[in-house]
């Protein structure tokens, strides 16, 4: 297999250089016409650069302020608070491919704007994984691959203002300007090691696994000190955390303006019966039980208390077996050498292989991400023959670990054996 060669500084661009700001070098889109006609110009392209502005620091659902496109040389800044963003979605849903940085967020806004996310993505932070970067921002892979240092922003701009300041449409537009560029040439370095089928594969995973998970049954898994609790405080946290969801989705502002997670742990390990009881609990007092509130938490907690832990929704869905105490070393030698391969393949770590997919390969879990397509290739069939004895790990000269093929073991019950 070819290997990616580290970039080192010689093989940068010889300067590094701010452009000069480029006046008027986009077109705001502010009418349903202007979209319109947009849209027919995105139609018929192979491709496009996207990037949103949002805000949801004081909603649950992400709240879109400014969308940019690139379509060929043409920059357009599309304002959403005069414009119906529905109908791009025949953009979304068509062949063109959608060139963007770190795009999880941004598919989220799209679906909640347009009914749908792009059906083809490149992704070039996912992408750049595979050029041996880990999660580079858009100004290093600009900078790595155009030679241009983009002027710092604003982050906590406000991009509900209207109208924007030049400074922040400039700050915008440059989120798309070099995407293109970009795009190449990644494609130009991966394609010929062999490597951009892997990136494609990914990214297309990316499309679908980038759905927000909004299930208010699973919503105590994502309070940390949730699951550690057992038993009935587990059960209670549970209908807590349920609720606090649906709540918040309902009135739209985050889950920690309804109650925090604090409250809801020091309920579900208290499990009050009282109002007093209640009142006593860290996180909460008497503005945060106004109405029925109070009423409302007691009549959870007493639900929660009659259940069994069996009814509480787990992300736990595979049904394989667990990882025994006799393969638990095994994680943390793979590990080691996942290290070592994604340092000498030039790709990020992360993105090869985490130590829950170690854990799965090794404890036989369904359809485990390292037994499939390129990582199976790579690392999947390899860490099988570590674990089952057909291969050894051991240093080389440089102190860097190689997988060597084993010999058997000698038959103690062979006359000719000698210890």
């Amino acid at each position: 297999m070819k290997r990616l060669r580290r970039l080192t500084d010689d093989d940068k661009s010889d300067s590094i250089e701010y452009r000069p700001k480029e006046v008027d070098s986009y077109s705001w889109v502010q009418t349903q016409q202007g979209l319109e006609e947009l849209i027919s110009k995105a139609l018929a392209v192979q491709r496009i650069a996207l990037d949103t502005e949002f805000h949801r620091e004081r909603t649950y659902w992400p709240k879109v302020a400014l969308i940019q496109v690139k379509v060929a040389d043409e920059i357009f800044l599309i304002d959403p608070l005069t414009v119906d963003l529905m109908p791009f979605s025949e953009v979304l849903e068509s062949e063109v491919v959608f060139v963007m940085h770190a795009a999880s967020q941004d598919i989220e806004v799209l679906e909640r704007s347009c009914g749908i996310g792009p059906r083809n993505l490149f992704d070039t932070q996912l992408v750049a994984g595979f050029a041996g970067m880990s999660t580079p921002s858009l100004s290093a892979l600009v900078e790595r691959y155009v030679g241009v240092r983009l002027p710092k922003g604003d982050r906590l701009t406000d991009w509900f203002e209207r109208p924007l300041q030049k400074t922040q449409q400039e700050y915008a537009a440059n989120d798309v300007r070099y995407l293109f560029e970009v795009h190449d040439r990644l494609i130009a370095e991966l394609e010929p090691l062999g490597r951009l089928e892997w990136a494609l594969a990914e990214c297309q995973l990316l499309q679908q696994k980038v759905r927000p998970n909004l299930s208010p049954e699973l919503a105590w898994t994502r309070i940390k000190e949730a699951r550690h609790l057992k038993g009935k405080p587990r059960c209670v946290i549970s209908l807590l955390a349920q609720w606090r969801e649906v709540t918040a989705q309902r009135k739209d502002i985050p889950v920690r303006f309804v109650l925090s997670d604090l409250a809801l742990v020091g309920i579900a390990q208290r499990a009050p019966s009282s109002l007093n009881e209640l009142k006593a609990i860290r996180g909460l007092d008497s503005r945060s039980l106004k109405d029925s509130l109070a009423e409302e938490l007691l009549a959870l907690v007493a639900d929660g208390m009659k259940m069994s832990g069996d009814q509480v929704a787990t992300l736990d869905v595979d049904d394989g077996p667990k990882l025994g105490n006799e393969m638990r070393a095994a994680v943390t030698l793979v590990s080691a050498w996942i290290s070592q391969v994604a340092k000498d393949e030039a790709v990020d770590p992360s993105l090869l292989a985490t130590r829950s997919d170690i854990n799965d390969l090794l404890r036989g879990a369904t359809n485990p991400r390292l037994a499939n397509g390129w990582r199976a290739d790579l690392v999947g069939t390899r860490i099988r023959d570590l674990v089952e004895g057909r291969a050894s790990l051991a240093f080389d000269t440089r102190g860097g670990l190689v997988l060597e093929p084993r010999l058997p073991f000698p038959d103690k019950n062979k006359e000719n054996f000698e210890p």
